[in-house]
């Protein structure tokens, strides 16, 4: 053999090594996949769970959180919840909210969690609201009954919220 190969020959070659990637790319990205939209992945309900520090949450202010993701057909959406309805949260206490999610969430296709704050004002002497997050849990409630926790962090504080700055706090997945 004279080391000369024929083109037929390095094109099939080339041909089966592309074959073989692909089937690799197949096989190490289906289970990924599979997660993302498998029923027991799907998401019911969140319960976010937070500790308010030494600067509490004003009546008239609001916290609403806000979960962004994929849904199967690839759209990026948002489904949010108002935790407190304008209503006061004390310094150093804790508040659980629960919420049904709307169809079609999947634990793999999540991309993040916020809190948006917005500053309420009781009265017109009232100065804009800052609020301290020491700490956040949300927790997800999967269609097969278990429940799977999203997040948790903690700080002195996780993040301070004020009235014209820092309104927005957000975890990615």
């Amino acid at each position: 053999m004279t080391g000369i190969r024929s083109l037929g020959a390095v094109s099939r070659r080339a041909f089966a090594t592309l074959v073989a990637a692909l089937a690799l790319a197949v096989v190490t990205l289906s289970p990924g996949e599979a997660f993302a939209i498998d029923d027991a992945h799907r998401i019911t309900q969140l319960t976010v769970t937070i500790v308010t520090g030494g600067d509490d949450l004003r009546t008239a202010s609001n916290a609403v959180a806000s979960l962004r993701y994929t849904n199967t057909s690839g759209n990026q959406l948002v489904t949010s919840f108002n935790l407190n309805n304008g209503a006061s949260w004390p310094n150093y206490s804790t508040k659980t909210v629960t919420f049904a999610t709307p169809a079609g969430i999947y634990q793999g296709l999540l991309l993040d969690f916020a809190i948006q704050f917005t500053s309420g004002q009781p009265d017109i002497f009232s100065t804009g609201d800052n609020w301290n997050m020491n700490a956040i849990t949300v927790t997800a409630r999967m269609a097969d009954g278990s429940n799977v926790i999203l997040v948790s962090q903690a700080g002195s504080p996780l993040h301070r919220f004020q009235s014209d700055t820092n309104t927005r706090w957000v975890n990615a997945f």
